[in-house]
């Protein structure tokens, strides 16, 4: 570097003392101060070839265990396409440092390009910091670290004028405080342990803030109190879903003999999770009463009855709350197996695991899911499959499932495929649809040109199947189908290997082959496009 700092070399400082290892971006006139002072540090660069894909790699790198990334665009269209994947971020707590080259200050109000108010992204985001003039600098990026970085953590915008990248910087102190969980109080745990004691039927709700919490603190209370044990999208894999105690995935999707367990309970225990309308199917799930614990109070007494509010971390809790254990009632195990067992029995009835052409998506995914090493990290998309894998797909390590949340965009699968396999080293499979692989094909580049061992399963409908299967369309309504892409030329023009598969048994041997030969490797999986939705499976 040179003798003179610049404001873009404050930037890396920083990013390097917080323990960022790897920055995702696109470079464009405006990031070049940065891009060069990132070549010049010990950060690696991994370039991406659109936008919307540069926090979904981020978010799939800390998803999986690779710690904090940080993500760079051009303002204006840089920006307004990351802003897909920094909701995501949002809506899952995941800790993103997004730097935009903004437009200076000095050239605001004047059509400057890619000139947008920078207020245009305070939604997306859990702070959105302006700096206009280089003393701004350090406070700006010690606190964008700070936020990013405490619970309930999650992405913040640094919108940083371009000039000030490119402008000598005095030497900052940049101070990142440690990140301490809000703590609840003694009377309020005390009181949860006394509700769930009392309780003879007793639900534990395991959502998103317990993988970022004391994961095993969780285990302990579903295994010491052996409560039946209910998921959201995000705390699927909190506990292993081949535990006897799990019921699934909360949601439209949920086998119906689990809801029959969720409104037999008396009292529901839900653990960092907000309740929102995707897991709840917009309030239709059968809780009765909550013992609700969040680190967010706006998330308490919202939809459903709640017996005690607490305003927390979820670890504490459940440390506290296993003092109940051996007061607590039903069998758990027993419950679940039960529950567990009556949807299996319902998907072998029907034919949703038969090794059959085309393939039933169930099938699909139970092939896969044989086929995958235990430990290796699985990447999802956003699509009808998605739903199938919700009940039909055991995940076993928070970061070892990586799904979004609430927010439900597509096209997120394979570009956090690339940021889990950056960073954890490893080899990672990526499970998507068409539809979602059709918005991140520039992510097949990506993967080949750094060589990546990825293995992307596409489960190839060719169709938009749950829009096509809704209740909306009238009989003889429009089917939002089209000719399926050739994704096999498609992932070798890449630089990938590429097979197509039409049964369960072929597709599990690719995946077994790919499995050993490492990657990237795409296999082409041909499912139903007239089969019923996951969720009218589960609700008949």
């Amino acid at each position: 570097m040179t003798d003179t700092l610049t404001g873009a070399d404050r930037v890396v400082n920083a990013l390097v003392d917080a323990g960022v290892k790897t920055v995702v971006g696109l470079p464009g006139t405006q990031t070049l101060p940065f891009d060069v002072a990132v070549d010049e540090s010990s950060l690696s660069y991994l370039m991406a070839r659109d936008e919307t894909a540069i926090p979904h790699v981020a978010w799939g790198h800390y998803e999986a265990g690779g710690g904090l990334a940080a993500t760079v665009t051009v303002p204006g269209p840089g920006d307004t396409q990351a802003s897909h994947g920094l909701k995501n971020a949002l809506n899952d707590c995941v800790p993103v440092v997004h730097l935009s080259a903004d437009v200076p200050a000095s050239d605001r109000g004047f059509g400057a390009i890619h000139e947008i108010d920078p207020a245009t992204y305070d939604h997306v985001v859990r702070a959105n910091h302006t700096v206009e003039r280089t003393a701004e600098l350090p406070g700006a990026v010690a606190a964008g670290l700070h936020e990013a970085t405490t619970l309930p953590y999650g992405p913040v915008r640094l919108g940083v004028g371009s000039d000030v990248l490119a402008a000598p910087c005095g030497d900052p102190v940049v101070n990142i405080p440690d990140a301490t969980p809000q703590v609840a109080s003694d009377a309020a745990l005390t009181a949860a342990t006394d509700l769930l004691a009392a309780a003879d039927r007793p639900l534990l709700y395991v959502g998103g803030g317990c993988r970022r919490s004391d994961v095993a603190a969780v285990r302990r209370l579903a295994r010491e109190a052996n409560l039946p044990v209910l998921a959201s999208y995000k705390g699927k894999g909190v506990i292993p879903d081949d535990d006897p105690r799990v019921l699934g995935v909360a949601g439209s999707h949920t086998p119906a003999s689990a809801l029959a367990v969720v409104a037999e309970a008396d009292l529901t225990v839900a653990l960092g999770t907000d309740l929102d309308d995707v897991a709840t199917a917009s309030g239709e799930l059968p809780f009765g009463p909550l013992v609700h614990v969040t680190l967010n109070p706006t998330d308490l007494h919202t939809r459903y009855e709640t017996r005690l509010a607490v305003h927390g971390d979820a670890g504490r809790a459940a440390r506290q709350l296993v003092d109940a254990a051996d007061t607590a009632g039903w069998d758990g195990a027993a419950v679940g197996a039960r529950a567990a067992l009556a949807w299996e029995e319902r998907l072998r009835e029907e034919g949703y695991l038969d090794d059959r052409t085309p393939m039933p998506t169930a099938a699909a995914l139970r092939a896969v899911r044989a086929a995958l090493p235990r430990e290796m990290p699985v990447t999802t998309d956003v699509g009808g499959f998605r739903l199938w894998a919700k009940q039909t797909f055991d995940a076993y390590d928070p970061t070892g499932y990586v799904t979004a949340g609430s927010w439900a965009g597509m096209g997120v699968g394979l570009p956090a495929a690339v940021g889990a396999a950056v960073g954890t080293g490893g080899q990672v499979a990526c499970l998507t649809g068409d539809g979602g692989l059709l918005m991140s094909l520039g992510s097949l580049h990506v993967a080949s040109e750094e060589r990546l061992d990825l293995l992307c399963v596409v489960f190839d409908n060719a169709d938009y199947g749950v829009i096509s299967a809704s209740d909306q369309i009238p009989p003889g309504g429009p089917r939002f189908d089209w000719s399926a892409p050739d994704f096999v030329t498609v992932a070798e023009g890449m630089g990938w290997r590429g097979e197509r598969v039409e049964t369960v048994d072929a597709l599990q041997a690719a995946v077994e082959r790919a499995v050993e030969t490492g990657g990237p490797v795409l296999i082409d999986a041909v499912v139903d496009p007239e089969e019923q939705t996951a969720a009218t499976v589960a609700a008949s």
